[in-house]
């Protein structure tokens, strides 16, 4: 493993954070702003983000691995549910706030450092099929992500819950997966420009929230230590040993195992600012797992050797 470039992608997140810890310490960004920019996040620079990770090219000659990965990336997802159902129980009181911790430990940051570690780990090649196992990412995010944050939406029918953009973008980019349809020029730079956003305000909008809090505040929640060993060392160990005897190619087997080794995806600080549940042990989650996967990542690095 270039180990480089995992440090690299952790300081870009870690810069990114602080502009927005500085912007709201000037007060460029109020709470309300960020509250703003969470919600054009989640609405419009999200659901784009989606559509265009979904543009890749099927053929005939890739098909066994494409449903390879596939099945694999649902075996991660259900192992993810599973821990997220059961640990939370045990040391988080609130209904609502262990919905949080759900979240956190199912969907880590697969985009913006999966992508880049996956090469370095295993090459060029690694992109596509690092691509293919986010595809799911999208429709469990807003479906079953939005059910873990907010409970009380599954007594009722709530059309936010099921005409959201992002539900609406993840359909329309997996049709375009399977019928191999390209977006055309200039609507498809449009939308890759909208979607490329996604990482950078995130990070802002996570620094922004951190900036509210005081400092002690943000390391001394022993809950969120504890779901970040889980996120980082226990799920991906686990899938490890679920899908070693069972998967003989090392590209097949150690892109899901790095990839579910990545820390808190920032959609959790999104979504939870969003749908009005507690973003601040979200924002925590993703700034105590991006530091402690320095350390976790290249152990999982070392397992896969």
């Amino acid at each position: 493993m270039d180990f480089f470039v995992v440090v690299n992608s952790i300081i870009v997140l870690f810069i990114l954070m602080a502009v927005g810890y500085a912007s709201y310490k000037a007060k460029i960004i109020n709470r309300s702003a960020a509250g703003g920019l969470s919600s054009f996040l989640v609405n419009i620079s999200l659901p784009c983000l989606i559509i265009i990770s979904m543009q890749i090219p099927l053929n005939e000659e890739i098909f066994a691995n494409t449903m390879e990965m596939f099945l694999i990336a649902g075996i991660y997802y259900a192992l993810s549910f599973a821990f997220a159902l059961i640990v939370p129980k045990f040391f988080v009181k609130s209904d609502l706030e262990r919905g949080v911790y759900r979240f956190m430990l199912v969907f880590s940051n697969l985009g913006f450092m999966g992508i880049p570690v996956t090469i370095a780990m295993f090459g060029e090649e690694a992109a596509f099929y690092t691509s293919l196992f986010m595809l799911p990412f999208g429709l469990l995010v807003f479906s079953a992500g939005i059910l873990m944050l907010r409970p009380d939406m599954g007594k009722y029918f709530d059309k936010k819950l099921i005409l959201n953009p992002g539900i609406i973008a993840s359909l329309a980019g997996l049709l375009f997966f399977f019928t191999g349809y390209s977006i055309p020029e200039p609507f498809f730079n449009v939308i890759d420009t909208l979607g490329s956003m996604t990482t950078p305000l995130a990070m802002v909008v996570v620094g922004a929230l951190l900036a509210a809090m005081p400092i002690k505040e943000m390391f001394s929640d022993t809950k969120i230590y504890i779901m970040s060993a889980f996120r980082l060392l226990v799920i991906p160990f686990a899938l490890f040993l679920l899908l070693r005897p069972f998967v003989d190619d090392p590209l097949m087997l150690g892109i899901p195992v790095i990839l579910a080794a990545m820390p808190v995806a920032a959609n959790a600080v999104l979504l939870a600012e969003e749908y009005n549940v507690d973003s601040n042990a979200a924002s925590k989650g993703v700034f105590i797992s991006t530091l402690m996967c320095l350390a976790t990542i290249p152990i999982i690095g070392i397992l896969l050797l």
